[in-house]
């Protein structure tokens, strides 16, 4: 079956709109197919609408202008006030006047390699733009909607009932001439090779080609885009494919390193990253590809094709070779074929409450709203309450309750009373696990670790028997992150906030600023905190482990917001990360106190 690429590009030239997607494009020095009528060629230095539109109360503008090679040296792209500018001849692509490098995701766009072209996908229309950069400028460039509009589609493809003068911009400065008609033996020649796809209408794609060819006789890009293009519309099975590159003297792209040209091949090519890429027919496009057998080492430089058991591994920015291992204190990887076989991690889920932050079993993080009393988890015969100090977003008490007939007390209080050395009944025990941690164990699984300095912490190791019976601010434990948010009513929530309030005890107001609020704190906080980040100081040998952006981002939220004593806050923040680290066997050597 062909490429649905070839099929589309047969039915505009052949115009059978019920049976296409809406499509446009130009190439060449000029030639253009509209959406309705038959293509046109204007030879213009002058700017031009090529495309505009209002789709879902979203404005479409897209600009093009030519050089004096022919090929488009300018292309301007305006979705929803976003700029995006193409600059041809391999001035890259800027993004509201700041280059940006590809794949490149945006909320409302997205651009990336498509084969040996770059697309933009827009996220608010139904609408994506390609094109092909050679040196001198882009010469071709398509553009495709996935459904009909209701809007008037007007510029250089859509309604020209006025003729071109009204899509001129007025402040631009060039020239326009009339087309030239004069005989070119290439064009005649290839053209005598597409009869059979062209039938009829041979004699006007001859004019249209030496129109796009006078004046650019030297240049080979210039007549070769618009023979390129000729040949996508008839298509694999036509005599032309095989021969329009001898006919015309049209070199093939040149690919970088091992890769090989094809007319038409994937365009998502599989590499060591992504061995297997969904493609379909849809995707299949002229497209720079590895040998047979052999994957693009998109882990290195060069352009290198690789056979895919022989693909190394990432792991925090780092690339392994096959056959390096990667330990902790969890679990063994060892580097295969390009992905990390792990054993299974035999490390406890834990939830983490540290501040306002929340971990939950699964590895969900978020941010309480208030400084409140809360249900952080509980199960079929426990519960353990947590409750903030009213100054700060510190917790103040942590409660646990165990629910059995019996005498002796089961209720534990840490954070207003004192417990010295060691209190147990029938079923806990709590005991000073060092001078800054509170330990409790209880006889059916629930563990519990409390940092008492330089902040009260909190940290839950759940039984393992009852899984689907535990609920709360710590969310189940399941391993699956999709439900962590199951609200008290077991509804599951997109919204953290409304997660969090929903397990509050008691009314809950939202005093816990999303920002830091006080300009002074925010830089002490934003100073001290990115020791984090520093690739020679203490935290280094974490880094390959643990990123730092979500702990560095909690440490200055942390700090800004901790009132008088900014210190006290810092030190926990960096006492949290040493502590995962710690978890994964990543002893952090020195005080810890002094880092801030």
């Amino acid at each position: 079956m062909e490429s649905l690429r070839w099929t589309l590009a047969a039915c505009f030239y052949l115009f059978s709109e019920e049976i296409c997607p809406k499509r446009k494009w130009t190439f060449g020095s000029g030639v253009t197919v509209p959406f309705e009528g038959s293509p046109f060629y204007v030879h213009s230095s002058c700017r031009f609408t090529f495309l505009r539109f209002t789709h879902s109360r979203v404005d479409c503008d897209i600009t093009v202008q030519r050089g004096g090679g022919g090929l488009l040296t300018l292309v301007e792209i305006i979705i929803n006030k976003v700029k995006t500018v193409l600059r041809g001849g391999g001035g890259g692509v800027l993004v509201e006047n700041g280059r940006v490098s590809l794949p490149y995701d945006h909320t409302y766009q997205h651009i990336f390699r498509f084969g040996v072209y770059t697309r933009l996908k827009s996220s608010l229309l139904p609408l994506s733009v390609t094109w092909y950069d050679v040196p001198g400028g882009i010469d071709r460039l398509w553009v495709e909607l996935d459904q009909e509009l209701s809007s008037d589609l007007t510029g250089l493809c859509g309604k020209l009932d006025f003729g071109l003068t009204p899509l001129l911009r007025k402040f631009d400065t060039c020239q326009t001439r009339d087309p030239v008609f004069v005989l070119n033996p290439v064009c005649r020649r290839f053209f005598s090779e597409t009869l059979e796809c062209l039938t009829s209408r041979t004699p006007e794609f001859i004019r249209l080609c030496e129109q796009n060819a006078y004046g650019h006789e030297g240049d080979a890009g210039v007549p070769c885009a618009f023979f390129g293009e000729v040949v996508l519309m008839c298509g694999k099975g036509s005599h032309v494919w095989n021969s329009w590159r001898t006919l015309t003297q049209c070199a093939p792209p040149t690919c970088p390193g091992d890769l090989v040209y094809v007319e038409d091949g994937p365009a998502f090519i599989p590499s060591c990253s992504n061995p297997n890429p969904r493609t379909s027919n849809q995707d299949n496009t002229s497209s720079c590809v590895c040998p047979a057998g052999e994957v693009l080492n998109d882990r290195a430089d060069g352009h290198r094709c690789v056979r895919t058991s022989t693909c190394p591994c990432v792991f925090r920015d780092r690339t392994y070779q096959p056959g390096a291992i990667r330990s902790t204190k969890c679990q063994t990887c060892v580097c295969g074929g390009g992905t990390w076989q792990c054993s299974e991690n035999f490390c406890p889920a834990r939830c983490l409450v540290e501040g306002q932050f929340v971990t939950t079993y699964d590895g969900k993080q978020y941010a309480v709203p208030g400084k409140c009393a809360y249900m952080a988890s509980q199960g079929l015969n426990w519960t353990l309450k947590i409750e903030f100090s009213k100054r700060e977003p510190s917790l103040k008490t942590v409660t646990l309750q165990v629910f059995q007939v019996q005498t002796i007390p089961n209720d534990f209080i840490i954070g207003d009373d004192e417990i010295i050395e060691v209190h147990q009944s029938d079923h806990t025990l709590v005991f000073w696990q060092s001078s800054m941690y509170v330990q409790v164990r209880t006889t059916f699984g629930l563990k519990l670790q409390v940092q008492v300095f330089p902040d009260l912490q909190l940290y839950v190791t759940p039984p393992g028997h009852d899984r689907d019976a535990i609920s709360g601010l710590c969310g189940n434990r399941n391993n699956d992150t999709t439900d962590d948010f199951t609200t008290s009513s077991g509804i599951v929530e997109n919204s953290a906030k409304l997660f969090a309030l929903s397990w509050s005890l008691g009314s809950c107001p939202e005093n816990i600023p999303s920002s830091c609020v006080n300009t002074g704190n925010e830089i002490f906080a934003d100073g001290r905190c990115s020791v984090l980040n520093n690739p020679d100081g203490i935290f280094a040998k974490c880094h390959d482990y643990i990123p730092t952006d979500q702990h560095h981002a909690a440490c200055i939220h942390r700090t800004c917001n901790c009132g008088d004593d900014l210190l006290r806050c810092l030190c926990a923040s960096l006492e949290s990360y040493a502590k995962a680290c710690g978890g994964l066997g990543v002893e952090l050597a020195g005080p810890l106190m002094h880092q801030g």
